[in-house]
């Protein structure tokens, strides 16, 4: 690939050659300087891998399977290719080493070339200019480019160690910033997960204390409702039982009553009836006052023989605790007093 780009760099060099014989300047013959830039700029790209390929070569020389790729066809692919973009330059120059330096800054100078292409450029620039005499035929007939390609290889290959290595440590610095960014990160990810898990632990604490408080309080408010309710059903019965208790205290007093109004009725149909019975008498007074024609009745007298002939009271129905409990007992009308009979009168009615 590199032959090929030296090639191409060549044709675009060549036409140079007879333009110079007629005095022109190197410039006025078209020798195309940004078409050789581009294509010096490829043909560098080439040199630098086939030293970066050889560097690598020569540090792995003794690891297994090293003895596949052969370390000097890097070198000799190099070398063919630096001789024929060296000895393109030489003749396309001329031989002249003005024309030449002239020709090589134009080049170096294009856009198409920059960064370590340009600095490549005029390294091999200066190569060549150091290496050429001040004679042109000599230049034209019988330049060296073998050894000013074996010096260029050599500090190429240098710089191109330097570079390598430079790249490594620069590589490897960082990747070891990228694993100590990433180990940095990985420890805050794990310390925020740890902080997380801890957020998390002390929140399920807290919602199972919330829990563990509502369930406490809804049973005291449970056990209180259960009190309330019992004490309701308590105060409930007792005032049953004291509405109960003072129904039968209300049962025994009208019982009570009822007995005192019998009894006194009693006593009173008792008392008629004494007063009502006949009197023996075995006075021979009461005898012979019995023998006589009796006396006509008053009015007063024929009352009271009425009253004591009056029927006895029917007999009050006894009432029971348990119907003063269904409905609360009437009192009893009192009896009525019987009138007494003066016992002058009782003695003249007889």
């Amino acid at each position: 690939m590199a032959a090929n780009y030296a090639l191409v760099l060549a044709l675009a060099i060549s036409p140079a050659a007879g333009a110079l014989s007629r005095g022109q300047t190197f410039l006025a013959n078209g020798m195309q300087p940004e078409v050789v830039a581009r294509t010096l700029s490829s043909v560098e790209d080439e040199w630098k891998a086939q030293a970066a390929v050889f560097a690598e070569c020569n540090s792995t020389a003794d690891l297994p399977g090293a003895t596949i790729v052969n370390c000097a066809d890097a070198p000799t692919s190099f070398g063919k290719s630096c001789n024929t973009v060296v000895n393109a330059i030489i003749q396309g120059s001329g031989g002249d080493k003005d024309v030449a330096k002239e020709y090589m800054n134009d080049v170096c100078t294009q856009k198409a070339i920059s960064g370590w292409h340009q600095k490549q450029c005029n390294t091999l620039a200066l190569a060549v200019r150091t290496s050429m005499s001040v004679d042109k035929y000599a230049n034209r007939m019988s330049f060296d480019s073998n050894k000013l390609c074996t010096g260029f290889w050599s500090k190429f290959l240098v710089e191109e160690k330097d570079r390598l290595e430079k790249e490594k440590v620069e590589r490897e610095a960082a990747e070891k910033k990228a694993a100590d960014e990433a180990a940095e990160a990985e420890k805050k990810a794990e310390e925020e997960r740890k902080k997380e898990a801890a957020r998390r632990m002390e929140e399920e604490a807290e919602r199972a204390k919330e829990e563990a408080k509502a369930k406490a309080e809804a049973k005291a408010k449970a056990a209180e409702e259960a009190k309330l309710k019992a004490a309701e059903k308590k105060a409930e019965a007792e005032a049953v039982q004291e509405a109960a208790q003072k129904k039968m205290e209300e049962a025994q007093v009208a019982e009570n009553e009822h007995k005192q109004a019998v009894a006194k009725q009693e006593a009173a149909s008792k008392a008629s009836e004494e007063k009502a019975a006949p009197v023996k008498v075995t006075d021979s007074k009461v005898v012979a006052a019995a023998a006589a024609p009796a006396e006509p009745v008053t009015k007063k007298e024929t009352v009271v023989a009425a009253a004591a002939k009056a029927p006895e009271p029917a007999p009050v129905k006894k009432v029971t605790a348990e119907v003063v409990a269904a409905k609360p007992a009437e009192k009893a009308p009192a009896a009525k007093p019987v009138a007494a009979v003066p016992e002058a009168k009782k003695a003249k009615a007889l």
